[in-house]
């Protein structure tokens, strides 16, 4: 496509889109799923596909996700400019692309998360000296203040618009942000439909075109810088949920080390318990002080019968007990004479 081509097809497109309020809206739609482009390329995107979330170039797909255009897909066409010269390129939506070895090739796009990003959108706020709501919607509103008012203020002298109609067109242009901004967070701002058809009224193709550029770079900050903080959180929330599980683990290791030093006392203590005969009675003192109990040596011969009794405990010689006498050494033995 040629570059002229390429701005005329623009012009019709803005030109349709001045026909309702209802396709500005559509485009706020496109501008915060699509904020990393220029508003002419989001033009372009609300032109041949509007409910596009992800777009890149096909050499980025491949290269970048592993994913492949399908056949007979076309491209959004967009004007790329290389510095010395333009181009027209095209773009692709995630959903107009499949992975190339048909394995599971999920794109983790960024989601906003209600519950963990709303401290974001707080914070940001915090950080700029206002006071936050606990009202999501509130807080974008706020966001479309606090990063866009400079730029709105610039937008209506460029415009010129009445003194009477600032505040009027000041709210209009806050909502518009707010509105493109809360469709990428997937949420659904109730935009005042009056003050909408009031100031959509006044518009025509240049104040269009000069309109949407500034939603565009006031939503495309804010988006980028939600995105960024909520980047952040996550890291210092898995860090804390990793310093969590390493003070879990050392008091896991030190109840373990603390286990196993008394085990170690303990056995210590037993072995010091046996050597010194504390219950062993293994030591000539536990002996006499066990014999003492059962009443002397006396006592302790009495309770076991003679007929026990080793015969030199019995007092009786060798010739009473029958053994035989020793033969005389002297006699030579057997065999040797």
């Amino acid at each position: 496509m040629r570059i002229n081509d390429f701005h005329n097809i623009l012009e019709l497109v803005k030109q349709d889109i001045l026909q309702s309020d209802a396709e500005y809206l559509k485009l706020l739609r496109v501008v915060g799923n699509n904020q990393r482009y220029d508003f002419r390329s989001q033009l372009s995107i609300y032109d041949r596909n509007p409910e596009a979330t992800a777009c890149a170039k096909f050499d980025y797909w491949r290269e970048r996700f592993n994913r492949t255009v399908m056949r007979g897909q076309k491209g959004i066409p967009i004007l790329e400019d290389y510095g010395t010269y333009k181009k027209v390129d095209y773009i692709f939506d995630i959903g107009q692309t499949v992975s190339r070895n048909r394995d599971v090739n999920e794109v983790n796009l960024w989601r906003f998360d209600k519950e963990a990003h709303q401290d974001v959108l707080k914070e940001m706020i915090k950080s700029e000296g206002y006071e936050e709501s606990e009202s999501i919607l509130e807080n974008i509103f706020s966001l479309s203040r606090l990063y866009g008012d400079e730029k709105i203020d610039s937008l209506m002298n460029e415009l010129r618009i009445a003194d009477e109609n600032r505040i009027s067109f000041t709210k209009f242009v806050r909502d518009s942000v707010s509105y493109a901004v809360s469709s990428r967070f997937q949420l659904d701002y109730p935009i005042d439909s009056e003050l909408l058809r009031e100031n959509f009224e006044r518009l025509d193709s240049i104040s269009l075109m000069s309109l949407v550029e500034t939603v565009s770079d006031i939503s495309r900050n804010i988006i980028d810088a939600t995105i960024q903080k909520s980047k952040e959180l996550d890291k210092k929330v898995l860090r804390g949920k990793e310093a969590g599980y390493n003070k879990i683990r050392e008091e896991i290791e030190e109840v373990e080390e603390n286990v196993l030093r008394r085990d170690d006392q303990k056995r210590n203590e037993n072995e010091r318990v046996l050597r010194n005969g504390e219950y062993g009675r293994d030591n000539r003192e536990n002996q006499g002080e066990y014999t003492k109990q059962l009443g002397g040596t006396d006592g302790f011969h009495e309770r076991i019968p003679e007929s026990d009794l080793r015969s030199d405990e019995a007092g009786l010689s060798i010739t009473e007990r029958g053994a035989e006498p020793l033969r005389d050494v002297g006699r030579p033995i057997q065999g040797e004479e």
